[in-house]
């Protein structure tokens, strides 16, 4: 049975530009509604909203991104084993 190599898959340039883009958009996200919440300023809140749109959105990208790649590597593994 053939196994994805999770360590290659996240060598991608792409993956790697995913992780280091929306992990600080979280972030952002989570301290701007903390921070809101705490010094009671609402304008943070459109802050929260925008970059919590943004990693979400590099999220699912990243997601998709990963199973392209995990699906690609087993169809070669798999043409490799014929041969």
């Amino acid at each position: 049975m053939a196994k994805v190599d999770k360590k290659k898959i996240r060598q991608d340039v792409w993956m790697r530009r995913f992780m280091y883009t929306g992990i600080p958009a979280a972030l952002i996200a989570i301290a701007s509604l903390w921070i809101g919440r705490w010094l009671k300023v609402p304008e943070l809140g459109y802050l929260f909203m925008g970059s919590t749109a943004i990693a979400l959105a590099i999220g699912m990208v990243y997601n998709v991104r990963f199973v392209i790649l995990s699906v690609r590597q087993l169809k070669e593994q798999q043409a490799n084993e014929k041969t």
